[in-house]
């Protein structure tokens, strides 16, 4: 059976990709198209890995990730983003990120993370 993923990202149309991708390789996979909406996803699932999108309406991805620490502590947290900077992929690291990626990001990273994430469960 494959991860248990939650993919937390405005861009609807990209959420729906990456879902079908993502389960069309044995992945049980979640989408939110807000912060908070994602954050009731994590509590309840508590996911492997949430795949976060750093520039969101709303909720930005820093806020969210600061929630997403307290109500799914071990689920590991990767930022996704068109608009990085060093300076903010440190301070998703500093709030517990577990690593960043640039969009558009490369698919194969992406099941990179999965394998290294899963790899111990």
């Amino acid at each position: 059976m494959g991860a248990k993923l939650l993919i937390i990202d405005d861009d609807g149309d990209l959420c729906a990709l990456l879902k079908q991708i993502l389960e069309e390789e044995g992945h049980q996979v979640e989408t939110a198209t807000s912060g908070p909406e994602g954050i009731k996803w994590a509590e309840r699932k508590q996911p492997a890995l949430i795949f976060l999108d750093l520039m969101m309406e709303g909720m930005d991805g820093i806020q969210c990730l600061k929630h997403l620490r307290r109500v799914a502590q071990r689920s590991k947290v990767v930022i996704l983003t068109g608009h990085g900077t060093l300076k903010t992929a440190r301070r998703a690291m500093r709030l517990g990120a577990y690593d960043y990626t640039a969009k558009p990001f490369d698919l194969n990273l992406i099941r990179a993370f999965i394998r290294e994430v899963t790899k111990h469960e």
